[in-house]
């Protein structure tokens, strides 16, 4: 009910309440246009919290569109997959675009959509050559593609922490580019105005009404806690420097105790310099900590490298065999397993899952990554040995 829009309440009817994180931000995300940072634990429904800023945007232009910055093409793909099915189908219709370096689409159809997914280095290559909407540059053709750009009116940024990495620049120059676009149209819509354009001066009363003193296109950033929180949400646009009632609004950052599932912490060092033969120790260790810690409940284990999935997932077989159960980790029958395999087109793949043993990295096939995914979720199989991709926000409790 504090929706207050039926058909945005149908999104959450099976929500009891949002949780703790999500109550603390509703009032800014759904009532106020002011940027947010939000730094949070994983698992704490940092999805939910784009989602409602989503919908504040959309009641308050119903033409506007949101652009979801995803640091991978897994996780944009997963995103676009979740909101095709919630914000595609009825009551709400919206078109949902995925924009990827895999993607190709027309101008028309980038024109129509209401959410586009994109990864940074597509929307930093599709913004780059914007060139604003004066009567000057309407005369360009390539510039009339992009008017799209114009109606951006909130950019969802996921892993804004990723700022810091090696891809770090591009994410930079696209808030950077964002901030100065939202200036440029604000601007243009105030000359429109003054020279009495009566549409020009319609929307631009509508957009002073609701913004004040924010910027066109609203920036959320989602993270993991941040060291320096201060620092990125005054490049962001947040009022981080001024001590009256709006100061430092939007900017919310939780320490990782906050968790909604409580997490217990083990530590255990490894010598050594060089990176395969202190691997090739950690996967002893590695075993004896399954079965001390979670011998029937699900595990996955994250290492550096595609290779390295391999070869950890094989050293396991060998050490329970060793204990003389190599099927420890299988979760249903031999036969179901068999002809599950026998549709896997990764030959490492295919034998360690005989043995209740999965592998995720980028390096497979999607269909034999959803069937691994499938498999762990269902608790065919215990173990899941993957790369860094899928700690960053692939859905898989």
């Amino acid at each position: 009910s504090a929706l207050h829009e039926p058909k945005f309440e149908q999104l959450y009817s099976k929500f009891e309440t949002f949780n703790p994180i999500q109550t603390q931000l509703f009032h800014v995300l759904y009532h106020t246009d002011a940027p947010v940072l939000l730094g949070a634990p994983t698992g704490s429904g940092k999805t939910i919290v784009a989602e409602i800023a989503l919908l504040r945007m959309k009641k308050r232009y119903p033409k506007g569109k949101c652009v979801y910055i995803a640091p991978l093409k897994s996780l944009a793909r997963e995103r676009l997959k979740e909101w095709r099915k919630r914000l595609a189908s009825p009551p709400l219709n919206w078109k949902v675009l995925e924009l990827s370096g895999d993607t190709r689409h027309d101008t028309r159809a980038m024109n129509q959509a209401d959410v586009l997914v994109c990864t940074p280095e597509k929307w930093d290559l599709i913004t780059r050559g914007w060139r604003g909407t004066s009567a000057d540059n309407d005369l360009n053709p390539a510039n009339n593609k992009k008017k799209f750009i114009d109606l951006v009116r909130l950019l969802v940024i996921d892993e804004i922490h990723l700022l810091g990495e090696e891809r770090g620049a591009v994410l930079e120059a696209i808030v950077s580019r964002t901030r100065f676009i939202a200036r440029f149209v604000k601007e243009e819509m105030r000359r429109k105005a003054q020279s009495k354009d009566a549409l020009g001066a319609n929307e631009l009363l509508a957009d002073e009404g609701s913004t004040g003193q924010h910027e066109l296109t609203r920036i959320v950033g989602l993270s993991t806690a941040l060291a320096n929180p201060y620092d990125l949400g005054d490049w962001m646009g947040i009022d981080t420097k001024g001590h009256g009632v709006a100061a430092k609004r939007g900017l919310y950052n939780f320490r990782p105790s906050v968790r909604p599932i409580p997490m217990e912490v083990h530590i255990q060092g490894f010598p050594g310099r060089e990176y395969c033969p202190r691997m090739a120790t950690m996967n002893k260790p590695c075993y004896a900590a399954i079965n001390e810690h979670s011998p029937n409940q699900p595990v996955i284990i994250f290492v550096a490298s595609r290779r390295q999935t391999r070869l950890t997932a094989l050293d396991l077989i060998s050490y329970a065999a060793g204990d003389e159960n190599p099927r420890a980790f299988l979760g249903c029958s031999d036969d179901y397993v068999e002809s599950v395999a026998s549709t896997i087109n990764d030959q490492s793949l295919r034998h360690t899952l005989t043995f209740g043993i999965g592998l995720h990295h980028a390096g497979i096939s999607s269909h034999d990554r959803e069937t691994v995914e499938t498999m762990f979720l269902n608790g065919d199989i215990q173990v899941l040995v993957a790369t860094a991709t899928l700690a960053w926000g692939v859905n898989l409790p």
